[in-house]
């Protein structure tokens, strides 16, 4: 009988130390992806400290070519405070965030490194976990771009939080708290930790770096017949998340970030089938801190072929969204001008 127990006993720790030893390994292998969530977890390393990698050199400025003046405001504006982390433009939502701010684009409108933490299904309470968890580990950045209608989704739903849970023990108790059985599963057999689709694309992002995630296709016919032919809704949102989202932003502007809430586009369709569609959004622009620039880009796209879906623009919609944007987005970025040269092109006093 001893014996029995002896086998059962050192069966199980072998068990163990294997779970613990592969996990270890596997976890250790993943945070080297070029997936932007491992971005949060993975010490930073500027380019410019990397051996044998050189800062890239700035282009040559175009003498026949005037600054904008929404060039000028930018400039005028930006702040010397360093960015010592991976991104000077953080953006936080859920799908719409994620699949609506391609990093080129953003980096291009705002002249830094941006970093889209956008992920799919996640209510507002899990884009305050990532916030906090990037902050606590590489500060904050100079631009926070939020997509706050993930103040609709279910503060619940844990959507691809759980692998994160590895990584940061403020998620780990996040997920105790929402689903102990799931926690208590992972704790108890690492391995667990990994079992989900997001551990393929981390491991994608090993072999091939992680592209922008702007959607490819326009909506397809039975998909706005349906549409059209869905009852009404209402938009209705938790305290929880309402919560989060004021949260997040009083933070931020504690450590000195600005802050755009951007509402991106419905497709017409499905937001006539909002009863309160301008009422609802009326309310959240009401609870925003003061100080927060507000976009409002429910409607900057209308045209179908440019939705992928109900809720998401597809790569066309995008580039026509950001037109639409640009005019509030790049005077919050920090794109380098000679002051001089732009304020007489300007034709500015002050």
């Amino acid at each position: 009988m001893y014996r029995l127990l002896a086998c059962i006993v050192l069966i199980l720790a072998t068990v163990t130390a294997m779970d613990r030893v592969l996990a270890s390994a596997l976890g250790g292998l993943l945070l080297r992806s070029s997936d932007r969530f491992m971005a949060i977890y993975r010490p930073f390393e500027p380019e410019a400290e990397r051996p044998g990698i050189k800062p890239p050199a700035k282009p040559p400025a175009d003498e026949g070519q005037q600054p904008s003046p929404l060039l000028v405001k930018a400039a005028l504006k930006a702040e010397p405070r360093p960015v010592r982390g991976p991104a000077d433009v953080l953006v936080l939502g859920n799908s719409r965030a994620d699949n609506h701010f391609p990093v080129s684009a953003l980096q291009d409108m705002t002249c830094g490194r941006a970093l889209n933490l956008g992920m799919g299904g996640a209510p507002t309470v899990l884009s305050a976990l990532l916030w906090e968890d990037y902050v606590e580990r590489h500060g904050a950045p100079r631009l926070l771009v939020l997509e706050p209608t993930g103040v609709v989704d279910n503060p619940h739903d844990l959507a691809d939080l759980p692998l994160l849970a590895y990584y940061s023990p403020r998620i780990d108790a996040f997920v105790r708290q929402e689903n102990e059985e799931l926690w208590m599963a992972n704790h108890a057999f690492h391995l667990m930790t990994f079992n989900n689709n997001q551990t393929m694309r981390l491991i994608a992002g090993l072999v091939k770096p992680a592209a922008d995630r702007t959607l490819v296709g326009a909506i397809p016919e039975p998909m706005k017949i349906q549409l059209a032919a869905a009852p009404e809704e209402v938009m209705t949102a938790a305290d929880v998340n309402w919560q989060a989202l004021d949260h997040i932003i009083r933070s931020a502007q504690a450590h000195g970030t600005r802050v755009a809430v951007v509402i991106t586009p419905y497709f017409p369709t499905y937001a006539g089938k909002l009863r309160n569609f301008d009422a609802f959004f009326a309310e959240l622009k009401s609870r925003l801190p003061a100080g927060v620039t507000v976009v409002d880009a429910r409607r900057a796209v209308d045209k179908d072929e440019l939705f992928m879906d109900a809720l998401h623009v597809n790569e066309d919609g995008v580039r026509a969204m950001f037109a639409a944007l640009e005019p509030a987005l790049r005077p919050l970025g920090t794109c380098p001008v000679d002051a001089l040269a732009s304020l007489s092109a300007a034709g500015s006093t002050h």
